[in-house]
């Protein structure tokens, strides 16, 4: 090879290194700058995706893009994602992600036309689910198609992002589901999940694990999954084709807590209608794993238990559903010779059977379903329970027919199962009742029809338990069955201190349980002493559970509802009554709850040294904002407990617990209150009168500031007598109606008007009439020798000082820190005026005439300011109507809206609801009452903006009025 062609060679891999070296540096270059460049931009994407289609608040923490690690795609991070509700579930947080990674293909991002999302994964997430009355879900919040063309346009309905996953997973999350409409609660906590295949393919070998340390679950007030630990494993073949999505159940187990079951069969969706056949194997699940699922057995030594004897579980659901047909579907399950024993316990729970089952044939007509339960019998310790059930034609008439037997020694409960530290029971429970016939017997009142009979009775019980300061004592509680009504033939029973006496009778029970009918009770209870404070004793366990009944624990209280199908009334008499630290007696009165309302007739009680009437209504029949409207009776109370033990009180009157004394009142009260019963203070509206003969203040910081100011102690603390105040507030204020008239000491005084907020902020006008006695020393001195020396001047006639001085004053700023401006000190030099008249009797007729001119000069200068301050006036008129205007404008634009979203929501619910006929019945009662709703708050906007309207009016003028 010559020397030439080396030199060649070498310079060719010469240039090769450089420019490979030079594109190796360039792609590291690249690596580099990629997750800068995009870093920013794939967060606008997100957020301008978020807010496009979502109709919800979206925020976003701390976020960040990693390449090398994860080369050749890209993960994006964000930390701190939240999904916040509008309207209606304003702060309620749908999502909160503490990190959420999506890994995103590479040369997507670079194409940035089209983003693909491989992989998702959620880390800590929280999940609020909630669902109103009204049938609105906190989770609709996915804009429509039209709705995102009319705002972005028609080029914009597609998303930037392209979902290419192969797999997700969800680690430690949480879900709280609270469904108003149906009446379901559903919590999960510490969920982990994955689900991995490729769900861009149109069939899929899909892959699921799920696991959670708890799973409770409520429907209808009764308890089905409570705090149940969860493990699934679920593999689904799933076949979407040109008319239908079939779901194919491969390799599966659910385990909830010991119970462990599998399903076989399909689930396919077509085009109108689903089709399914879906069997439940539950071949491995023991006796003993059945219990499990019951509490009381779970959390008691379970794993220590022996069970035996033989158990059955199957079911299938099979058929097709539609909007008119539901899959037939047959559960059964089988007990025999079953038997529980705890190792330390000396005697079993033995002979345990129980044959039940459910199920109907499929089709649109539910009244094919018959439940039954033949048989349930058990013995533990001498004692036997029995009991059967068979109910059909549920829909349209139903047949119920059950007897229950038993004759229970509670004392021997101890004998077969562990209790808790300090539980006793003692007593013995008796029941022989019978039920057999149709409800449509009790409808047309043919008793004779329908057999309900039997007694279930309760004599000599006592339950003690570490929970309560004294044990529990129920002497006899007797409950008498009949066609006609469930009978309260007595209760009595102590505890501790305290004793209680019940009488009463429970009607259309057997329609209050199988039609949802209204159920009426009227009661009479009794009670010569009754210590509430003892009966319910706050501890830190029970604030530390209800503060995580919802999700982070931050969500506040919910209201205490009045069930709208009990239609109850209570008399009610108790001698002596100790509840939060007060001491009452002689309350009587009649509580009655009907329609979502509990209503106060006639309430009287002796407490706070006086006594005390009370009328008056709350009504929760809109669940979220629940309102009260009360008359209240206050005769002769000691001032100073009232403000110390209710809150309230403190609000309307911040000087009484610097008070003394008893007052007497009558006073209304309307507005919102919040879960914990406090009021909402400036929803209140109301009006009252206040007196009293005779009251002590001391320590009030407004009374002690004016003293100051006048530089009179003797005011700072003081006796009134015979006062008399009218009052009414609104808008957050308290307004004196008519001047309010006191003595303070030797001085006259009057709260002219004014008003204190619920923040405590004041504006009061006084005057007063200042005793010549009363004035300081130093000043009246000054004034006294200014008047003498006047006296020496030839010609002039002074009087001596008044022996009353008119004051006026205003009390402004807060409760607290009160501020003080008096003329005080203007009105004594006032007097000046005597010497002034004397002057004038001095003067010759050429000074008369200068004063004339002087006179003219200032009448034409004093009219040129008039001029000006009517302007002032005007503007400030003016700029307040604009200001007027504009607010009821754009209320009426809000309510406007409001009512076209009620109506919106209530046809989309009637929309959804198809032609079943029953479905949509209830979406029609739905809709009218979202429309009832809408309009309701449409109206109560418009109220609050022309009240608000006119307030900055009567300000506005009130203001132009003072203008000087």
């Amino acid at each position: 090879m010559t020397e030439k062609n080396q030199t060649k060679k070498k310079s060719i891999v010469k240039r090769l290194l450089k420019w490979s070296g030079v594109s190796l540096l360039l792609i590291v270059v690249a690596l580099i700058l990629v997750p800068i460049l995009f870093k920013d931009q794939l967060k606008d994407i997100a957020l301008q995706e978020a807010n496009k289609m979502l109709k919800a608040d979206v925020a976003l923490g701390d976020f960040d893009l990693t390449f090398f690690s994860t080369f050749p795609n890209m993960v994006l991070e964000f930390e701190n994602v939240s999904i916040t509700g509008r309207d209606q579930f304003e702060g309620v947080q749908l999502m909160n992600i503490k990190k959420f990674e999506a890994n995103l293909g590479f040369w997507s991002v670079i194409a940035g036309d089209n983003i693909e999302i491989g992989t998702i994964r959620l880390v800590e997430p929280k999940f609020d689910v909630r669902v109103l009355q009204s049938g609105v879900a906190n989770y609709d919040i996915m804009k429509t198609e039209e709705e995102i063309s009319e705002e972005y346009g028609e080029e914009e309905t597609e998303s930037a992002f392209n979902l290419t996953l192969t797999g997700y997973s969800i680690e430690n999350g949480y879900v709280y589901y609270k469904d108003e409409l149906s009446n379901m609660f559903a919590e999960i906590v510490n969920l982990n999940h994955t689900g991995k295949g490729d769900l861009s393919a149109d069939v899929i070998d899909f892959e699921t694990v799920t696991s959670s340390d708890e799973l409770t679950y409520e429907m209808d007030g009764i308890s089905y999954l409570s705090e149940v630990k969860l493990d699934f494993v679920m593999n689904l073949l799933m076949e979407f084709k040109e008319g239908s999505d079939k779901y194919t159940l491969k390799e599966n187990e659910l385990q909830l807590n010991a119970v462990k079951m599998s399903f076989d069969g399909y689930y396919e969706m077509f085009d109108g209608y689903d089709d399914m056949d879906i069997s439940l194997n539950a071949e491995k699940a023991t006796f003993k794993d059945l219990l499990s699922l019951i509490p009381a057995f779970y959390h008691s030594g379970y794993e220590g238990m022996i069970a035996s004897g033989s158990m059955a579980l199957t079911g299938k659901v099979s058929g097709k559903m539609d909007e008119k047909n539901l899959p037939a579907w047959d559960f059964k399950t089988d007990i025999s010779a079953a038997s529980i024993n705890y190792p330390d316990a000396p005697a079993a729970i033995e002979k345990i059977t129980l044959f039940a089952s459910s199920n109907f044939p499929g089709g649109e007509d539910l009244d094919k379903m018959v439940l039954e339960v033949s048989k349930f019998h058990a013995e533990f310790a001498g004692n036997e329970m029995d009991m059967n059930l068979l109910m059909r034609n549920p829909m349209s008439d139903p047949y119920l027919k059950s007897h229950i037997l038993a004759n229970v020694d509670l004392s021997k409960i101890g004998q077969v199962m562990p209790l808790a530290e300090g539980e006793t029971y003692n007593g013995v429970l008796t029941s022989d009742l019978s039920i057999d016939g149709r409800i449509s017997a009790l409808e047309r009142e043919d008793y004779e029809a329908f057999k309900a009979e039997g007694v279930l009775e309760l004599a000599d019980f006592r339950y003690g338990s570490g929970d309560f300061p004294d044990p529990i004592d129920v002497s006899v509680m007797r409950f008498l069955f009949s066609p006609q009504a469930l009978k309260l033939d007595n209760l009595e029973g102590k505890m501790g201190a305290s004793d209680f006496q019940m009488k009463g009778d429970v009607e259309n029970y057997m329609g209050y349980v199988f039609r949802d009918e209204p159920l009426k009770g009227n009661f009479n209870f009794n009670s010569a002493n009754l210590d509430l404070d003892a009966l319910m004793p706050t501890s830190e366990e029970t604030e530390t559970a209800d503060a995580s009944a919802s999700p982070e624990g931050t969500e506040e209280a919910e209201p205490l509802l009045i069930p709208g199908n009990i239609d109850f009334g209570l008399s009610t008499t108790i001698g002596k009554l100790a509840y939060d630290g007060m001491v009452i007696n002689d309350v009587k009165g009649q509580v009655t709850l009907k329609d979502e309302i509990a209503s106060l007739d006639n309430l009287t009680m002796k407490a706070l040294d006086g006594e005390i009437g009370l009328n008056g209504k709350y009504n929760t029949q809109n669940h979220q904002e629940p309102k009260f409207d009360f008359a209240y009776k206050l005769n002769e109370v000691d001032i100073n407990q009232l403000a110390t033990n209710f809150v309230t009180i403190d609000k309307l009157a911040p000087i009484a617990k610097y008070a003394q004394g008893k007052v007497s009142s009558d006073f209304t009260m309307t507005g919102e209150l919040k879960p914990d019963f406090e009021p909402v203070y400036n929803s209140l509206t109301g009006a009252g009168t206040l007196s009293t003969k005779e009251v002590q203040i001391a320590g009030f910081k407004p009374i002690e500031r004016l003293s100051e100011v006048l530089d009179i102690d003797e005011i700072k603390n003081g006796t009134f007598k015979n006062i008399r105040s009218s009052f009414e507030f609104s808008d957050g204020k308290i307004n004196l109606k008519e001047p309010l008239n006191v003595k303070m000491g030797q001085i006259n005084a009057s709260v002219v008007d004014g008003y204190t907020t619920f923040e405590q902020a004041i504006d009061y006008r006084l005057k007063l009439d200042v005793p010549k006695s009363y004035v300081p020393k130093g000043i009246l001195d000054a004034a006294e020798k200014a008047v003498a020396a006047a006296q020496k001047i030839p010609g002039f006639k002074m009087k001596e000082l008044p022996a009353v001085i008119p004051v006026n004053a205003l009390l402004t700023n807060t409760v607290t820190d009160p501020k003080i401006q008096t003329d005080f000190k203007e009105q004594l030099m006032a007097l000046g005026g005597d010497m002034k008249d004397a002057v004038k009797d001095l003067v010759n007729e050429k000074v008369e005439e200068l004063k004339d001119t002087v006179k003219a000069v200032i009448d034409d200068k004093i009219e040129d300011v008039n001029a000006e301050l009517q302007k002032r006036k005007q503007k400030l008129i003016d700029d307040a109507q604009k200001q007027a205007d504009k607010l009821v404008a754009d209320a009426k634009v809000l309510a406007d809206k409001t009512r076209s979203e009620g109506e919106i929501n209530g046809q989309r619910l009637i929309d959804q609801a198809g032609s079943n006929p029953l479905k949509l019945k209830a979406a029609e009662i739905s809709a009218n009452k979202i429309r009832s709703e809408a309009n309701d708050k449409a109206n109560k906007i418009e109220t609050e903006a022309q009240k608000r309207a006119d307030q900055i009016m009567a300000e506005a003028r009130a203001k132009a009025d003072k203008l000087e």
